[in-house]
């Protein structure tokens, strides 16, 4: 990650790379799956990729790229596999939680 960018615009695009991924993951799609996608998302207050270029740097499908967050430059780097993780575990724990019903009495 780059250390030039205040740590709230750090968070920011740490959560946009997991909101980015998370229905993908949610459908039960592989790491592999999304490493082989390229998918991305631009639009006027965020950018957000897997693989690519960004900062005239090339990046391959090992890292989801944040450009922009919140309208601001962020050009922050994350690996794939940890977001993937993060996310596939959230779900997991929120799926466990639904499941588990306290019997009344």
């Amino acid at each position: 990650m780059e250390s030039h960018i205040s740590y709230e615009t750090e968070q920011a695009a740490h959560e946009l790379a997991k909101r980015f991924i998370r229905p993908y993951v949610a459908r039960g799609d592989s790491f592999e799956n999304l490493k082989a996608s390229h998918m991305g998302m631009l639009c006027s207050e965020e950018s957000v990729c897997i693989g690519g270029w960004m900062d005239g740097k090339s990046y391959n499908t090992d890292f989801i790229l944040v450009s922009k967050v919140i309208g601001k430059p962020a050009n922050v780097s994350f690996k794939l596999r940890d977001i993937f993780r993060e996310v596939e575990g959230e779900i997991k724990s929120a799926e466990a939680v639904d499941d588990f019903h306290l019997e009344p009495g």
